[in-house]
């Protein structure tokens, strides 16, 4: 009798192993990409010259939902927000990494708007920077018109500080300068295959040695 109930967790014992052990599983990494909070939150925020005032949310237009991000700068400097060191340590070297977002808006006279990928170092630095797309994306021509772009990022060699999608607007020393940018629907995924056994697996499979220890000892009782 011992033994059949030995053999029946056992066999439930390797299916719950496997099942708890590392799988791969498409993630969804960026926090508030639409701004439905209708703030910030989920963003790191490095305004330009114009500060504050440089950085809202837009209610007018939003590619979906309710709101969108608004980046503004007129003056030469950088104007950035992040969805900064994502998921420390979960990605191999190489991994593709998928990105993609809804853009709109104005810019003449060296105004641009830089999408930028990097692979951060615990600590501070980065193992890989790429401009995502090779260069910087400007609007269609009509500024209340959306535009759907799709990237693959890939990891570098050291993401122990996890990964960085950066949305940089910045402006050129020109005379005239603009750069005013509305963002939406941002989203970055990739397979996070990194997941541990949990704590319940290491007990079940400690309650069946236990087990058979039992009934060894009956055995040679």
């Amino acid at each position: 009798m011992l033994k059949r109930i030995c053999t029946n967790v056992a066999a439930t014992g390797a299916l719950l192993l496997i099942a708890s052990t590392s799988q791969a599983a498409i993630t969804e990494l960026a926090v508030n990409g639409g701004f439905e909070t209708g703030d910030f939150t989920g963003w790191s925020q490095f305004p330009g010259s114009l500060g504050a005032s440089g950085q809202q949310i837009s209610a007018v237009n939003p590619s979906s939902g309710l709101y969108s991000g608004h980046l503004t700068e007129a003056n030469p400097a950088a104007n950035i927000i992040k969805q900064a060191n994502l998921a420390p340590g979960a990605f191999t070297p190489g991994q593709a990494i998928n990105i993609s977002f809804d853009y709109r808006g104005t810019a003449a006279n060296g105004g641009v708007l830089f999408p930028e990928f990097f692979s951060e170092l615990t600590g501070g630095g980065v193992s890989s920077a790429i401009i995502l797309g090779g260069g910087p994306l400007f609007p269609n021509g009509d500024p209340d018109v959306w535009t759907s772009v799709s990237f693959v990022g890939f990891a570098g060699p050291d993401t122990s500080g996890g990964i960085t999608l950066q949305f940089n607007a910045a402006c050129a020393p020109v005379e005239g300068c603009i750069s005013d940018y509305f963002i939406d629907n941002v989203s970055i995924t990739a397979d996070i295959a990194a997941v541990p056994v949990p704590a319940a697996a290491w007990l079940f499979g400690s309650a069946l040695l236990g087990l058979a220890g039992v009934n060894k000892r009956k055995k040679s009782a």
